[in-house]
């Protein structure tokens, strides 16, 4: 009788960290992953209309023929803040249609002449 209960609680805990492990693994570890083996993700290019740094993040709103886009980015904030001008055409890679994004990939940034 006790190795059946040790059985049935190796597979519960088992199958509760498989379904965690599917859910919360892909989107963190998905920035370190090569190009091939990324989540399902889209590229969408655009004008930075306003950009904004408020202490340790960094506000860039794009306009895109989609419509506009507010990405909020947190990591490598000094980096963004002087790479990215209003005026920039931007390629962001976003990974749903939602018009606020965090921490979004940047593909390539195109200053203006």
């Amino acid at each position: 009788m006790r190795g059946w209960i040790i059985l049935i609680v190796t597979l519960l805990v088992g199958a509760a960290l498989g379904i965690a492990g599917t859910v919360y693994v892909p989107p963190r570890v998905d920035p370190y992953l090569p190009k091939e083996l990324r989540l399902k993700s889209r590229v969408v290019e655009g004008q930075v209309i306003q950009k904004q740094r408020e202490g340790n993040r960094v506000l860039v709103k794009v306009q895109t023929d989609q419509g506009v886009i507010l990405a909020a980015f947190t990591k490598r904030v000094a980096e963004i803040d002087l790479l990215v001008e209003p005026g920039a055409t931007i390629a962001l890679s976003l990974s749903s249609d939602a018009p606020v994004v965090d921490d979004p990939a940047i593909e390539r940034v195109n200053r203006p002449k």
